[in-house]
């Protein structure tokens, strides 16, 4: 713990089990695998430059900006997000069904990973453990960010929320994946950005959840350990990084 009370930038089991008897390690995607962030920001980028003589009212850094903090790390409704933007531009309402559209066709193939992610992602299934992947959001766009980061195939199952009719962090959607990796609660890790969503969700479920430290994030966080990027996650598990 830091001078300030926040949980430090490396990996911190809370207890010595952490990690023993794993079987499997279940991923959520947004801000975990995808840095979602970086990407949001690198596609309203490119949007304003493809809109620039529509837009031509709105400077890029005011547009990116407010896009930004009306997004909340993609947590605010996409329909709301276009609209209120035309309105606090003062731009014709009809444009933000256009904007809407070419985000939802776009946004996908301006998904970036986190550095370290796809090599864990490999050491990992180098290792024989079972992968799975959990995320919230619509199977067109989530299933358009899989396909685009190419992270489809490495996966021994995914549960998209749209697809299960349940979404994070209810304890049932967690409890599926397990049942589809055909491993019990405790034999699997859970490793997740969002401290109510990810972490609580998966610890209901009887998982071990793995915080991915949210730098926005400043309280402590209840979790059975803490990573400051996915390779600390091999560190966990005794594992070494493979090619």
């Amino acid at each position: 713990m830091d001078a300030r009370g926040r949980q430090s930038r490396r990996a911190v089991p809370r207890d010595a089990e952490v990690g023993l008897h794993i079987q499997a390690v279940v991923f959520d995607l947004d801000g975990t695998l995808l840095d979602r962030r970086r990407s949001f920001e690198r596609f309203v980028r490119d949007q304003w430059g493809r809109f620039a003589r529509v837009l031509r009212t709105v400077d890029q850094e005011p547009y990116v900006q407010t896009l930004i903090e009306l997004d909340r790390d993609g947590y605010a409704p996409r329909k709301e997000l276009f609209t209120r933007m035309t309105a606090h531009f003062e731009l014709p309402s009809g444009l933000a069904e256009t904007l809407l559209t070419d985000y939802r066709a776009g946004f996908p193939n301006a998904c970036v990973l986190f550095p370290d992610a796809a090599q864990t992602l490999l050491s990992l299934r180098a290792s024989s453990l079972k992968l799975g992947l959990i995320t919230n959001g619509s199977v067109r766009m989530q299933s358009r960010k899989l396909e685009c980061l190419a992270l489809s195939s490495i996966f021994d199952t995914i549960l998209i929320s749209d697809a299960e009719g349940i979404s994070k962090p209810d304890p049932q959607i967690f409890h599926r994946a397990l049942e589809r990796l055909n491993v019990n609660p405790a034999q699997a890790f859970f490793v997740g950005d969002h401290p109510e969503v990810d972490v609580a969700g998966a610890r209901a479920a009887g998982m071990q959840a793995i915080w991915r430290r949210d730098p926005s994030v400043l309280r402590v966080v209840d979790a059975d350990a803490v990573i400051e990027e996915l390779g600390d996650l091999l560190t966990l598990l005794g594992l070494e990084q493979r090619d």
